[in-house]
């Protein structure tokens, strides 16, 4: 998936919108006016607000604004500008246990904690160029800055930690990234064979400051982490793409990842370090390639059917290597003092040190194949099929109400995904998604082997249609199945089936809309966890199914203006 912003908007747009839940929203798009053919610049913006069905309203509220400036330097040349910026807060009534409702303590839409919530900003500028010599030769070069805050309230588990004072934590993230990308590609041939050669490198530096509170009511009590986090990320990429002839082409790639990890813990050394938690400073570093490989047969001009592997990666929290960096230290120093395994293992629990934590990876492997097929007519129909498998070194899960992390070792996970695409007219067209998936953890015992919240079966599609006459719309649904909310499946995340309903009219400039969301007035739920908690008046914990609520049915209505 490839996201980009418009360089040249169609048209001006103001866009008023509103609905239940004193939901409000405003949208603009306004061109700067230029006498230059091939430059352009915009300013849009875009403010939202809603309390949301809870009975603790949300009073969320989000702003958003964008600019972005394009010109032509040469003919073949292109500079772009843009900058970004978001903010939003909100109160929230949190995951709720299932037992709450069930006792009557609460309704579907009430708390147990009222005072969770948080803000978040993130703020971008970005500087784009491209050159483009025909489709000889293509550079594209991006440059980067953002700087990102978040503060979130959260009570998972009520008074199971405090019982006196509750378990309310306080997570803040502040961060400053910097980053560069390039990408070079060009065309050769070599008699019959046509050859497309991608090659790009990539820059990423996160300045990050993190700490999680003890902060019942939103009241700081004690600290439990607090870090200062460095990690840089370079990479080298290159692609070949070999096309033999109609019938067949092959891509391969190889992709080279550099990191380097660099945490300072305020709290290690300090009084403060005697909470349990472990309080480690350090710096460490890794590498991986990464290869793949796509073979793609094409026995006729609407049919291809490939066959793909490869392997990719996911970076490990940065804390969790220094840990694992610290923890082997002490073991391969424990064993040069010639200790047992025993005293080893001693060491390290005065230090709150997990000997599970040496076979931490660094940068866990991911390996993945796909097998599948596309057949298409024009823009009128295309159906395609994919059975796939991924296999995952270790997942590392982060714990944010306990500030820690869970392994889970590794997973392996295969599903068949396929879509179709109608057009049953010019002005009205089908589509179906369908996922069919399985998720198991590789080590451990049959039956108690699921992966928490893994999809085992999801669905999306709709009609839509757009009439010259002026009158659009959509009939859409989504549809996600029960899954496994533990390894054992003795808990269960229940799935859902949601359908909306969207209509409009155009003219003159004008459109007037009006989206029916959750046609069915399903009840469902959004988030969704198996956790350990315990209400105030409980001698002792539970662990059940918490859930955050999906919204009820509801109407939307709005008007636009283009111009």
């Amino acid at each position: 998936m490839n996201l980009t912003t418009a360089d040249h908007p169609d048209q001006n747009l103001v866009k008023l919108e509103g609905g239940m839940f004193h939901t409000a929203k405003a949208t603009t798009v306004l061109k700067i006016p230029s006498d230059r053919q091939h430059q352009s610049a915009y300013i849009a913006g875009q403010y939202y607000f809603t309390d949301g069905p809870t009975e603790n309203p949300q009073g969320f509220s989000r702003a958003n604004i964008f600019a972005k400036f394009h010109t032509h330097i040469t003919p073949n040349s292109m500079l772009g500008l843009s900058i970004a910026g978001f903010t939003s807060g909100w109160n929230a009534s949190g995951q709720i246990p299932q037992r709450a409702v069930d006792r009557g303590l609460i309704s579907r839409w009430g708390s147990v904690d009222n005072m969770e919530g948080g803000a978040t900003g993130r703020y971008n500028a970005s500087v784009n160029y491209h050159f483009m010599e025909g489709y000889e030769h293509d550079l594209q070069i991006q440059a980067y800055a953002t700087k990102y805050d978040f503060k979130l309230y959260s009570d998972f588990t009520y008074w199971l930690n405090d019982t006196v004072n509750g378990d309310m934590i306080e997570q803040n993230d502040h961060r400053v990234i910097y980053g560069l990308n390039t990408r070079y590609s060009f065309f050769k041939s070599f008699g019959n064979i046509r050859s497309y050669t991608k090659v790009g490198g990539t820059y990423r530096s996160d300045h990050t400051e993190l700490s999680l509170w003890h902060s019942p009511d939103r009241n700081r009590m004690n600290v439990l982490t607090d870090h200062s986090v460095v990690e840089t990320n370079m990479a080298f990429w290159m692609e070949e793409d070999l096309v033999f002839s109609r019938l067949f082409k092959i891509e391969a790639g190889l992709r080279g990842d550099y990191f380097v990890f660099d945490v300072r813990d305020h709290l290690e050394k300090t009084v403060a370090a005697d909470n349990g938690l472990p309080h480690v400073s350090g710096y460490d570093q890794a590498g991986i390639l990464s290869p793949n490989l796509n073979l793609v047969l094409s026995p006729t001009r609407y049919l291809d059917i490939y066959l793909n592997g490869g392997t990719g990666f996911h970076s490990n929290d940065a804390r969790d290597v220094i840990i694992a960096y610290k923890v082997n230290q002490m073991i391969r120093s424990g064993r040069s003092q010639r200790l047992t395994s025993g005293e080893i293992e001693q060491r390290l629990q005065e230090q709150h040190l997990d000997l599970e934590y040496s076979g931490i990876t660094t940068l866990p492997r991911a390996t993945g194949a796909e097998i599948g097929f596309k057949l298409g007519s024009g823009n009128h129909f295309l159906m395609s099929m994919a059975g796939w498998f991924l296999h995952l070194e270790e997942e590392l899960v982060f714990v944010g109400d306990e500030g820690s992390t869970e392994i889970s070792g590794p997973t392996r996970r295969i599903g068949i995904d396929s879509e179709i695409r109608l057009q049953f007219a010019k002005w009205i067209w089908a589509d179906f998604d369908l996922n069919l998936s399985d998720g198991r953890y590789v080590n451990e015992p049959e039956g108690a082997d699921y992966i928490p919240l893994a999809p085992r079966i999801s669905s999306q599609g709709g009609i839509n249609f757009i009439h010259t006459s002026g009158i659009e719309g959509a009939v859409r649904y989504r549809l996600v199945g029960d899954r496994p909310a533990n390894e054992d499946n003795s808990v269960q995340a229940k799935g859902y089936f949601i359908g909306n309903i969207i209509l409009a009219y155009r003219f003159l400039g004008f459109k007037i809309f009006t989206e029916l969301d959750n046609v069915l007035n399903s009840t469902w739920n959004e988030a969704q966890f198996d956790t350990e908690s315990r209400l105030f008046d409980e001698p002792s914990p539970v662990s059940e199914l918490h859930f955050t609520p999906g919204n009820p049915r509801n109407i939307q209505v709005g008007i636009s203006y283009e111009f």
